[in-house]
């Protein structure tokens, strides 16, 4: 997979409050979640990892080859470090919306949205991942969206605002709405690895 005009956008900022540590360096087998959106995303361009909450414990621990972006307004939400990490995104670049805390999310469906992008009809600007009438993440929007984010409350207003420019990939598994927040689900989400 070599596809070095669509930029990942990690995301990686918000508070691990109910967690009691950070989210991105939750461990699941060998590597964190930060670790395996990061390998999902090999072929892609350079991916640009968005941090806030706890940003120094994560940057120690940090893979080698991403852009760190510090988003100082990560309490202002999610979209906030969306336009962090935007703004090192080229203009003409297409960029994938990738929250960390979903770990059960694979390099092959990374590299199924991918290939609908490069492929998607005339007037398709969101490619989105869908497992029977469920959405989920990552998230590839066309350059032309990020315009309409800058003026948006969150991003999800921007991708649902019109279904007509929406692709949807079909996917045969649940993985792609399957995150995590707090001990529970972090634990369900363990239990779970082994399958995706």
């Amino acid at each position: 997979m070599k596809r070095p005009n669509i930029v990942p956008i990690l995301l990686a900022a918000g508070s691990s409050d109910q967690l009691g540590f950070p989210k991105p360096l939750a461990r699941f087998g060998h590597r964190t979640a930060l670790e395996i959106a990061m390998k999902n995303c090999a072929g892609l361009a350079r991916p640009i990892v968005v941090l806030g909450s706890n940003a120094d414990a994560i940057q120690k621990s940090m893979l080698r080859g991403a852009r760190v972006v510090i988003n100082r307004r990560w309490k202002r939400g999610q979209l906030s470090s969306l336009l962090a990490g935007l703004r090192r995104v080229p203009r003409g670049a297409a960029f994938l919306i990738y929250p960390v805390d979903h770990p059960l999310v694979t390099r092959e469906i990374v590299e199924q949205i991918a290939h609908a992008f490069e492929e998607r009809p005339k007037g398709k600007a969101i490619i989105m991942p869908k497992f029977r009438r469920y959405h989920g993440h990552p998230v590839i929007c066309a350059a032309e969206i990020r315009g309409e984010l800058k003026r948006a409350r969150t991003a999800r207003e921007v991708i649902y605002r019109d279904m007509r420019r929406v692709q949807f990939v079909y996917v045969a598994t649940s993985v792609i709405c399957r995150d995590f927040s707090d001990p529970a689900s972090y634990l369900a989400c363990l239990q779970r690895f082994p399958l995706r």
